[in-house]
């Protein structure tokens, strides 16, 4: 991906198997969150491709990727904040209802009833994030942590494959931390995920992924097990210093 002059992501390649959880780490700057533009087609790359079951999806529009089983949250937080939890969560479903504008426009039984079916599959989502009791609450009123939640109910409600988290943990106190970790866990065996995140938190990634790749000025200089990782000279060097990590 070039922007100008600029190469933020240089011969960029990986394969994710189904199931798995993998980490994509690397300093500010370093082009981790172009990759997630790039796959769910915010960008499309100046060259190359991506492949999502066998199809090329390089240059469809976010939504047709959506469509596809691939959601994402995001590093800034992008929900509806004057907008109430129930109703976020909501928003996702909307493009999987199967009534026609009119029937919407009009009021019938039949749009009735699947706006009834949506309801509660809005709540169910809110329930699994632990923020069914916030659900008349205006989303830009919640915790940072709550917020993070939300987004991913929200990315839950499109019935991904593939779930990308940007930075999931970012603000969170270490107990948040610990928490998200375990529903990270959980999620992914309760929906059959494959989950590709980005964080900063060290210790959360090595503790949750199976598998790290590791990124410097756009160009891989790692990839491997949390065990490789750590003891992989140039991600010493450059990103954990002589830290430990569990």
């Amino acid at each position: 991906m070039q922007f100008g002059g600029l190469v933020a992501v240089n011969h960029f390649s990986i394969q994710l198997r189904p199931g798995e959880l993998v980490g994509l780490i690397g300093p500010n700057g370093a082009g981790k969150t172009t990759v997630f533009n790039m796959i769910t087609g915010t960008y499309a790359p100046t060259s190359g491709r991506t492949l999502w079951l066998g199809e090329e999806i390089t240059r469809l529009p976010v939504h047709g990727i959506t469509a596809r089983g691939i959601a994402r949250t995001f590093q800034n937080i992008r929900l509806f904040t004057d907008m109430t939890v129930l109703e976020n969560v909501m928003v996702s479903l909307h493009h999987k209802l199967p009534v026609r504008f009119w029937e919407a426009m009009l009021g019938l039984p039949s749009y009735r009833r699947e706006e009834a079916r949506m309801l509660d599959r809005a709540m169910h989502f809110l329930q699994e994030l632990g923020l069914a009791h916030l659900a008349s609450e205006k989303a830009g009123g919640l915790p940072y942590g709550q917020q993070r939640r939300l987004e991913i109910a929200r990315a839950l409600a499109t019935k991904p494959r593939l779930l990308l988290l940007d930075e999931p943990a970012a603000g969170m106190n270490p107990l948040e931390t610990m928490e998200l970790a375990e529903l990270v866990r959980e999620i992914r065996g309760r929906y059959n995920l494959t989950i590709f995140l980005i964080e900063h938190d060290m210790k959360f990634v090595m503790r949750l992924c199976e598998r790290i790749k590791v990124l410097d000025y756009g160009i891989t200089i790692a990839e491997g097990t949390p065990a490789e990782i750590q003891k992989h000279p140039e991600v010493i060097k450059a990103y954990l210093g002589d830290a430990q990590y569990a």
